[in-house]
C-alpha cells in the first residue's frame, strides 16, 4: 500500500504500463502488488537480460515509470520516472488501502514473449484472466491456506504468475527461490525438504534432474502433494520412479500459451499413462475450451 501510494503520487493512472526490473526478492514481489493496488500494469524485466534487450523492451512498452533496485540502474539507459525498491523513502506513504476500484477487464501486466519472428512481442492479460484461471465454480484443484509454493520461475515466464498468485490468493506460503539455488538442482532439492514444499510446478526437463538427486536418497521426506509440469512436452514413462516413491503424489501435466494465461488443458498422469509412455495434455481447464484444426484450419469434429 505505501509503495502503490509513491506510485499515485508520481501520476500513475489505470492501466498505465509500469516497468519493473528487479532480481528475485521479497522487493520483486511487494514491487508488483503495489503497481497492481495503484491500478497500473506491470512489465516484468529480467536484470539477466542484454542491455539491447531491455532498451527495447522499455522503448516498445513505453512505460511511464521504473521500479528498480539501485544497483540495477546501470543497467538501463531509462530516462523518465524511476522509483526505487530499496529506498525506505519509497515507503514513506500511509499503509491502508488505496481508495481505488480496479476493475476485471483491466489489464495486470504485460509479459513479452521470445518473439519467434523478428522482435519480442508483449502479450497483454487482464485480471479476470488470473482470476479465472485459479477460482471458478468446476475447479480441478483444491489449493489451500496450508499449501506452501515456491517461485521458481523468472518473473518474465508466465509460469510464475501460477507460482505467485496461486500460493498468494489462497493464503499459502510462497518461498522465493535465489537465482543460485534454482541453477542447482541439489540445492533446490534440499529447499524443496527444508520449507516442506507442498506445491511443485516444473518444466519436465528440470524436473527429471530432480528426480536424479531424489534416487540417491533412501528417504521419502518431501511433502508434496501436486507437481504441475508445464512449458514442455513430457515424458510421463520417466516418472515410473518417482511414483512408487511417492504414491500419493498427484502428478498433472498442463499445456498452455503466455496468451492464455499460463494454462489451457489439464491430465493427471497415472501407473496407465506411466506405463504407456505417452505424452497426453488432456482437456480444457474449466472457463476455456479447445479446437482441433487440421492443415486449413478447419475444426475436426
Amino acid at each position: 500500500n505505501q509503495l502503490a501510494r509513491t506510485l499515485v503520487a508520481k501520476g500513475l493512472q489505470a492501466e498505465e504500463l509500469v516497468g519493473i526490473m528487479a532480481e528475485r526478492s521479497p522487493e520483486m514481489v511487494i514491487g508488483i502488488l503495489a503497481i497492481l493496488k495503484a491500478g497500473g500494469v506491470y512489465v516484468p524485466i529480467d536484470p539477466d537480460y542484454p542491455k539491447e534487450r531491455i532498451h527495447y523492451m522499455l522503448e516498445d512498452s513505453n512505460v511511464s515509470i521504473l521500479l528498480l533496485q539501485h544497483h540495477l540502474l546501470e543497467g538501463t539507459d531509462y530516462q523518465s520516472h524511476t522509483v526505487f525498491l530499496d529506498d525506505p523513502s519509497s515507503y514513506g506513504a500511509e499503509a491502508s488501502n488505496l481508495n481505488l476500484n480496479v476493475m476485471p477487464n483491466q489489464l495486470a501486466y504485460v509479459i513479452y514473449t521470445s518473439g519467434t519472428t523478428g522482435n519480442p512481442k508483449g502479450t497483454l492479460i487482464e485480471h479476470k484472466n488470473v482470476v479465472r484461471l485459479l477460482f471458478n465454480n468446476k475447479n480441478v484443484f483444491d489449493f489451500n491456506a496450508s499449501d506452501t509454493w515456491t517461485l521458481f520461475h523468472s518473473f518474465c515466464f508466465d509460469f510464475s504468475v501460477w507460482e505467485m498468485y496461486g500460493a498468494l490468493l489462497y493464503g499459502g506460503k510462497l518461498v522465493i527461490v535465489p537465482k543460485q539455488i534454482a541453477k542447482n538442482p541439489e540445492r533446490y532439492l534440499q529447499l524443496l525438504k527444508s520449507e516442506a514444499v507442498t506445491i511443485l510446478n516444473q518444466t519436465p526437463s528440470y524436473f527429471y534432474q530432480l528426480m536424479q538427486e531424489e534416487r540417491a536418497d533412501p528417504e521419502s521426506n518431501l511433502n508434496i502433494r501436486k507437481i504441475i509440469f508445464g512449458g514442455e512436452a513430457l515424458n510421463p514413462s520417466f516418472l515410473k520412479d518417482w511414483k512408487l516413491k511417492y504414491p500419493l503424489t498427484q502428478l498433472i501435466n498442463m499445456y498452455g500459451i503466455t496468451e492464455t494465461t499460463v494454462h489451457v488443458t489439464y491430465k493427471e498422469i497415472t501407473e496407465r499413462e506411466i506405463d504407456e509412455g505417452r505424452s497426453n495434455i488432456g482437456q480444457p481447464i474449466p472457463t476455456l475450451q479447445a479446437y482441433i484444426l487440421d492443415e486449413y484450419q478447419h475444426i475436426q469434429v
